[in-house]
C-alpha cells in the first residue's frame, strides 16, 4: 500500500502480526537521525555510521549492506492481517547533493506515469474547488456513488456526504456524471481548507461501512506505533500531530490531491499532507513527511518520512543517503481471494519503495 509516495522490492516476512523486528526497523530512522543530529548532535555522518545503524538496528543482512555499499537499493518490509498494517524501511546512497535529492524527491511525488499515478495537484490556500479541475471520475466510481446509502458505500466519503450528493445529483439527468464530478471537487476542497484550519480535528470518520474507522484514531496509533519519531525528532513529531497550531522552524506546509491506481484494484482518489523540513541547525540534513488525510478506498491512514543525509566522506564529491519509511494501514490486508489482496499489498509497498528510490539514483547520477 503506498500511498502515493510509497515504496518496492526486498526481502519479504509474512505473519499474522507485526513481530518485535517491526520495532526494530522503525529504531533506524531515529537511530539515523541520531547519528546525523536530530537530537542536537554534531558529528558529521560517514557511510560506516549508516550502514553499521542499519545492520544492528535494521537487521539489514551483511548482503544487503554490500547491496548499499555497491550502489544498489536494499529494502526490508512486513505486513500483519492482525493489525492491517504494512511497514517498509529502504535506504540508497546517491552520489548528489541532499538539495538535488530532496527536489528530484518532490519530483517524484507529483510525476503523473499515466499508468499508477493518473494525476496530481496541490491545493491553493485557500483550497478552491478549481484546484481540482483535473481531477475525474471514472465509470466504476459513478456507479459505486450512485449506490450509495448511508453505511452501504463503495467509495469512502462519510454518511453526511451520502446524503448530500443524494440531494445534489439527479442520477437519471443527462449531466449527472458531471454534477456527481463538480460535487467531489466542492467536497475535497472544503475537506482540505477544514484540515488547514483545524488540523486533526477535521480529519474524517470512514463510516461507509458497518464499522466506523475513525482517521484521526488511526494517525495517532500509527504515530504511536512510531515511537522514535517522538524520540529523536520531537519536534516534526509534534508538528505533524499539533498542525496548524504547531509550527515548526524552517519547514513548508503543502497539501495535495492525487488519483492512483493499481493492477485490478479500484482508482483511489486521495489528499496528503507534505512537510518539507530543512532544520535550520542542520544544513547536512533533511527531511520529507507525508501525512495522508483521506483516501477513497483501501487505506485507513499512512505516514512516510524520508531522511536525506549527507555524508562527510569527501566534500569535493558529495554523496547523499536517501533512507524511507512508511507505515500504512488499510482494508488490503484484511485477505481474502486466498490471500490475493494481502500478497498484492505487500508487493505494491515492496516494489513502490525500490523503484522510487532506484529512480533517484538513475536520474541524480546520470
Amino acid at each position: 500500500m503506498a500511498a502515493n509516495g510509497g515504496s518496492k522490492a526486498g526481502p519479504e516476512r509474512r505473519g499474522t502480526r507485526l513481530p518485535r523486528a517491526t520495532a526494530v526497523l522503525l529504531a533506524v530512522v531515529g537511530a539515523v537521525a541520531v547519528a546525523s543530529g536530530v537530537s542536537g548532535a554534531q558529528a558529521p555522518l560517514t557511510t560506516n555510521d549508516v550502514t553499521t545503524l542499519l545492520q544492528s538496528r535494521a537487521g539489514f543482512s551483511p548482503d544487503d549492506i554490500a547491496t548499499l555499499t555497491s550502489g544498489g537499493v536494499a529494502v526490508h518490509s512486513e505486513a500483519s492481517t492482525e493489525d492491517l498494517e504494512a511497514v517498509v524501511v529502504a535506504a540508497v546512497q546517491v552520489r548528489t547533493t541532499i538539495d538535488r535529492a530532496v527536489s528530484y524527491f518532490r519530483q517524484l511525488v507529483s510525476f503523473e506515469d499515466g499508468e499508477v499515478t493518473l494525476r496530481f495537484g496541490l491545493f491553493g490556500k485557500p483550497p478552491r474547488p478549481d484546484d481540482l479541475a483535473r481531477a475525474a471520475l471514472d465509470e466504476d466510481t459513478l456507479d459505486d456513488l450512485k449506490a450509495c446509502r448511508p453505511g452501504d458505500c463503495g467509495v469512502r466519503i462519510g454518511t453526511k456526504n451520502v446524503a448530500e450528493i443524494g440531494q445534489a445529483v439527479d442520477w437519471r439527468a443527462g449531466d449527472a456524471a458531471e454534477r456527481a464530478a463538480g460535487w467531489a471537487r466542492q467536497a475535497l476542497a472544503a475537506y482540505a481548507a477544514d484540515y488547514l484550519a483545524r488540523g486533526d480535528d477535521a480529519l474524517v470518520t470512514y463510516d461507509d461501512q458497518s464499522k466506523p474507522v475513525s482517521l484521526k484514531e488511526t494517525w495517532r496509533a500509527i504515530v504511536d506505533r512510531s515511537a522514535t519519531l517522538a524520540e529523536y525528532a520531537p519536534a516534526l513529531q509534534r508538528h505533524l500531530t499539533g498542525f496548524p497550531a504547531v509550527a515548526l522552524p524552517g519547514a513548508t506546509d503543502e497539501l495535495y490531491w492525487y488519483q492512483e491506481h493499481y493492477t485490478s484494484l479500484k482508482t483511489v482518489t486521495g489528499v496528503t499532507h507534505l512537510v518539507t523540513w530543512h532544520d535550520p541547525q542542520r544544513p547536512d540534513r533533511a527531511v520529507v513527511a507525508q501525512k495522508q488525510i483521506y483516501a477513497s478506498h483501501y487505506y485507513y491512514g499512512s505516514l512516510a518520512v524520508t531522511l536525506f543525509l549527507q555524508d562527510a566522506r569527501d566534500a569535493q564529491h558529495p554523496v547523499t543517503w536517501v533512507v524511507y519509511f512508511n507505515r500504512s494501514r488499510g482494508d488490503l490486508l484484511k485477505g481474502g481471494f486466498g490471500g490475493l489482496k494481502r500478497r498484492l499489498a505487500e508487493s505494491m509497498i515492496k516494489d513502490s519503495a525500490e523503484a522510487m528510490l532506484g529512480a533517484i539514483k538513475r536520474e541524480l547520477e546520470k
